[in-house]
């Protein structure tokens, strides 16, 4: 048997810059935000203390990458100064509840050796150690919440702590502002008003890009990853045409591109075309489909969008909110989750919403059913279960395991489950 790989270096050069973890050495398309963050930051190079910042934007508009390139240019700075300053990261996506942030900001400051378990502490607890943890600090700190929108209601609590944490008493010296990252423009909205007087943060829009701007990022990503003379004449521009067209994604046009080249390795061709960018863009929409169920929903996201999709498959069912929570508790029942609330389980669909998982509809349903929000799949139901069916690390669910995820053709069986 021949070997069916294929010849290396015919396309590409370097893959490392396509890395999620890749934080490139120039930002592009962003310099007003660049410039607003460094205004918000300035007051720690300073001395004077941290600001509270919070940056709204659409996945792939920069926000992330920004923020880890400004971190870098912080720390640089505050030690060139000789600024103490301590930088704390968490990603809520991950660390999805206060309880869970808490820990590993604990442990973030604390040694290999005295971590913090996960099981046993309470949250009392775990803030009067973060408080010692800080008090113990040299100078400033800042912490980066990612996807803070992922706390829900525990947003309330953490960044109403934390700006007041001096005025209470619970600090004496160490001075705490707040990075939160959010992908829902309204997300200030949702905060209880004596959260929101209590920030006085400033704001920074990411707002998507254009396709100018993403020809520009392609090309430059281009220029390092493929070897020259191997992008066809019009592939960056259709890349970025695509992206622009959809949600002005740069991670999604640079998918595209690789996708393209990764197509075109494949057929042993001499150059990546219009023609490979056409074919890569379905196998793009899927994996962005996967990748979100998989490694961007929290578990009781997933657990309601599980519940959505049982009753969008089921023509005689309406996948009205009421309906939706009913079959989400069911599922929560049957594989041992504690159910949230109605509301906490909206806040989940609109979540999965952002993402342009669902679409919902506003509707009169007549005097019996009066009015009432209809969620809708924007994806096929057989990519979502397809993504249930997988943890991030490609491991076997826990929705799977208790067997609550159809196999896509047997609707009849999806039917029934919907009302286990």
């Amino acid at each position: 048997m021949d070997s069916p790989f294929d010849d290396p270096g015919k396309i590409f050069a370097d893959k490392r810059p396509l890395d999620e973890d890749y934080t490139p050495e120039t930002i592009l398309c962003r310099e007003d935000e660049v410039s607003r963050y460094s205004e918000a930051l300035q007051d720690v190079i300073e001395g004077f203390g941290p600001n509270n910042v919070f940056i709204y934007g659409q996945t792939g508009n920069g926000k992330t990458v920004v923020t880890k390139k400004m971190m870098e240019f912080l720390r640089a700075e505050a030690a060139q100064h000789d600024v103490p300053v301590t930088i704390l990261e968490i990603n809520c996506n991950k660390d999805d509840s206060i309880f869970n942030v808490l820990i590993s900001l604990v442990n973030q400051l604390r040694p290999p050796d005295d971590q913090v378990p996960e099981q046993g502490p309470t949250k009392g607890f775990l803030w009067s150690t973060l408080y010692d943890e800080l008090d113990d600090l040299e100078g400033d700190v800042v912490v980066v919440l990612d996807e803070i929108d992922m706390l829900g209601a525990d947003n309330d609590k953490l960044l109403y702590e934390f700006p007041r944490a001096r005025k209470m008493g619970s600090l004496e010296d160490t001075r705490v502002g707040v990075i939160g990252i959010s992908n829902n423009h309204m997300f200030k909205d949702s905060l209880d008003p004596r959260v929101k007087s209590t920030l006085c943060e400033y704001e920074i829009f990411f707002s998507p890009y254009d396709a100018t701007e993403l020809t520009d990022i392609l090309q430059h990503y281009a220029d390092l990853v493929f070897r020259d003379g191997i992008i066809d004449e019009g592939v960056i521009q259709l890349c970025a045409a695509r992206a622009a067209q959809e949600q002005g994604d740069a991670r999604e046009a640079l998918d595209l591109l690789e996708t393209a080249g990764n197509i075109a390795r494949k057929q042993d061709a001499g150059q990546v075309t219009k023609a490979h960018v056409k074919e890569a863009g379905s196998r793009v929409e899927e994996q962005r489909v996967l990748t979100i169920v998989r490694e961007q929903l929290t578990s009781q996201m997933k657990l309601a969008l599980l519940a959505t999709a049982f009753l969008n498959i089921d023509d005689e069912a309406s996948p009205r909110a009421k309906n939706i929570y009913q079959v989400y508790e069911n599922i929560c029942q049957v594989c041992g989750y504690e159910p949230r609330s109605k509301r906490r389980v909206n806040d989940f669909l609109d979540s999965i919403r952002l993402y342009g998982l669902l679409e919902r509809d506003e509707r009169n349903l007549g005097r019996a059913g009066g009015r009432s929000y209809i969620h809708t799949l924007e994806v096929s139901p057989e990519l979502v279960f397809e993504g249930l069916k997988q943890d991030q690390d490609g491991s076997e669910s826990t929705l799977e395991r208790y067997d609550l995820v159809p196999d896509p053709e047997e609707a009849q069986q999806a039917r029934m489950m919907s009302y286990v």
